[in-house]
């Protein structure tokens, strides 16, 4: 049986936009693209709050998003598809950094 993964990207801002212009292509637009992806089972966009920080200044990323799939073949399947380099062109619109960390998630206490 595969092991079920997940992507964690990582994202920074491109200059001159502002943190609002940022969510609203990346919730709002460049979703739409992502969510195409034949295999995709999940897929969750966090954006940093103003209000609260361990960080203190500069956080070193402007957003995060989880990817899910039930394996690694069909996350890579899903990053060999047009749908996938369509994604990647859309989302250098209003990124300048994308990591991206394949990881086996481990859920020690479920949403309530």
């Amino acid at each position: 049986m595969s092991t079920k993964v997940k992507m964690i990207a990582l994202l920074k801002i491109k200059p001159g936009m502002s943190r609002e212009q940022f969510k609203k292509r990346w919730v709002d637009e460049h979703a739409q693209f992502t969510c195409k992806f034949p295999n995709l089972k999940g897929y969750l966009i966090n954006i940093p709050i103003e209000e609260y920080q361990q960080i203190e200044g500069k956080l070193p990323y402007d957003g995060t998003a989880e990817l899910f799939w039930d394996s690694v073949e069909d996350a890579k399947a899903d990053f060999a598809t047009p749908e996938s380099a369509a994604a990647g062109l859309d989302a250098d619109e209003f990124s300048v950094v994308r990591e991206h960390i394949f990881v086996e998630e481990f859920v020690a206490m479920a949403r309530k």
